[in-house]
């Protein structure tokens, strides 16, 4: 039993690491995280963007881990940057790469004006299988 991952070519094909489709056979068992941000394992908000950013991915694959899962089982993520971290995008998806061994979930981007502390600028949602 195997998450089926494809980019259908009836649609336009992405441009990011990502694919279209995941399909999860019946009997996966199934996380739905919190959204993860950048705070330390001491509780403390990174403050410097970049280093937010690397440590929300670090957080992603922790609670995926935690579940017993690993980054190949991330089926979607969904996230959330405020805008003026646009900048680091380049950067987010680079982090991202690397912290999910190259594993590319079906994912959504959203811009938004802010997040719980005004000092967050990226927020991850993500949805597992384990197939």
């Amino acid at each position: 039993m195997t998450i089926k991952r494809y980019n259908p070519d009836t649609v336009y094909q992405p441009v990011a690491a990502y694919y279209q489709n995941n399909e999860v056979p019946a009997g996966a068992r199934w996380l739905v995280t919190a959204g993860q941000v950048g705070i330390d394992l001491g509780g403390d908000l990174v403050k410097d963007p970049k280093g937010q950013i690397k440590q929300t991915w670090q957080n992603v694959r922790a609670v995926v881990e935690a579940a017993g899962m690993t980054p190949d089982d991330i089926v979607k993520l969904t996230i959330f940057m405020t805008a003026n971290a646009a900048e680091h995008l380049t950067y987010s998806r680079e982090v991202r790469a690397e912290a999910l061994d190259g594993a590319k979930p079906a994912a959504t981007l959203v811009y938004v004006a802010g997040l719980a502390d005004p000092d967050m600028v990226i927020e991850v949602d993500v949805t597992a299988a384990k197939a």
